[in-house]
């Protein structure tokens, strides 16, 4: 994305990103894994020249059985955060969709969808966008106060946004038919932008437990793409969405926490150098990714390097370490 200074990729190219990703998410939650940091850093290309969009999901250092995760840790980059994690609520497999829909949407509008300094704006986003999850979440989140507060009248217990605690930030879209509506002419009448919404939609869901799974991703109209007849499909050129600045205002009294990204000492790595399959195990390599912590503070060059296919290089930024160690971990590779 950086390379291509950020231009929103065309819909067949994002279906091709999509299908690989749904399949390497649903071989981990057929063993149980969640992935806990599906970003676009971790998203690599093999060849693009010859192999165009082929990728590799890779860093499986934070990788953890879902309901082994203690409630309330701040997993996932701030902007990938799903709603359960920011709320404290016990986590399944469910978290990696949700981040793997806001990797989609930033691939189709070439902004972040929740582009907020803390997690008090990446809930407000996320309300603003999809309005409050159901109570049964938030009455059950060890973290929801942070966010909310609850009426104390006997008949009426409801939870309302708190307000005032905010640095600003970005608003990209008001709702995600804000996508169709960026094509006056055709959009609301393009039966693969509406799929394409339609998932989205879908991965985004704010409760986890109707939320898209992997298996159910890959048979989406999206991706099957059996009865659009071929249709030319609709390009958006950046500038199309239009961040809006929205207004500061004076903090409240209620704490609310400040969480830019996670420790990545809170969760052990993955052992072993497979993940199985079925009842095969599939090889994860070691020769050419990279296994990175998301706290590495040259993220950014080694992916730089890692993207041109000079694993060598990239080995050279970590000074002192074994390749074996940095090349090591997780790789999941789809065909």
């Amino acid at each position: 994305m950086e390379e291509n200074n950020f231009r929103p990729l065309p819909l067949k190219e994002i279906r091709f990103i999509v299908q690989q990703l749904a399949v390497a998410l649903q071989s981990l939650r057929s063993v149980g894994l969640t992935h806990c940091d599906i970003k676009l850093d971790n998203i690599m290309l093999v060849d693009h020249e010859k192999q165009p969009f082929k990728i590799k999901l890779i860093d499986f250092g934070v990788a953890r059985v879902a309901s082994t995760i203690p409630q309330g840790s701040a997993i996932q980059v701030l902007c990938y955060r799903s709603p359960e994690v920011l709320l404290g609520l016990p986590l399944t497999e469910a978290v990696d969709i949700w981040s793997l829909g806001c990797v989609v949407a930033m691939l189709h509008l070439g902004n972040r969808l929740f582009d907020g300094d803390n997690e008090f704006d990446v809930m407000r986003y996320i309300v603003e966008l999809f309005g409050q999850p159901p109570n049964r979440m938030l009455n059950a989140g060890i973290k929801t106060n942070q966010f909310f507060k609850q009426s104390m009248c006997a008949w009426n217990r409801s939870w309302k946004l708190k307000t005032g605690y905010s640095r600003g930030g970005h608003k990209l879209l008001d709702s995600l038919d804000d996508i169709l509506s960026a094509f006056p002419s055709n959009g609301s009448k393009h039966p693969e932008l509406n799929l394409f919404v339609n998932m989205l939609k879908k991965m985004l869901d704010l409760d986890p437990a109707t939320r898209i799974t992997p298996a159910q991703l890959l048979q989406h109209g999206f991706l099957t793409n059996t009865d659009l007849g071929g249709l030319p499909l609709p390009s958006v050129s950046r500038g199309t969405f239009v961040l809006r600045r929205t207004p500061e205002s004076s903090p409240v009294q209620e704490d609310c926490s400040v969480l830019r990204t996670h420790r990545c000492s809170e969760f052990p790595a993955v052992q072993g150098d497979s993940v199985w399959f079925g009842d095969s195990p599939m090889d994860l390599g070691r020769a050419d990714a990279a296994s990175r912590s998301p706290c590495d503070s040259r993220d950014a060059a080694v992916t730089a390097v890692l993207l041109s296919g000079a694993a060598d290089k990239a080995a050279a930024l970590y000074p002192g370490l074994r390749a074996a160690e940095l090349w090591a971990a997780a790789i999941v590779e789809s065909c």
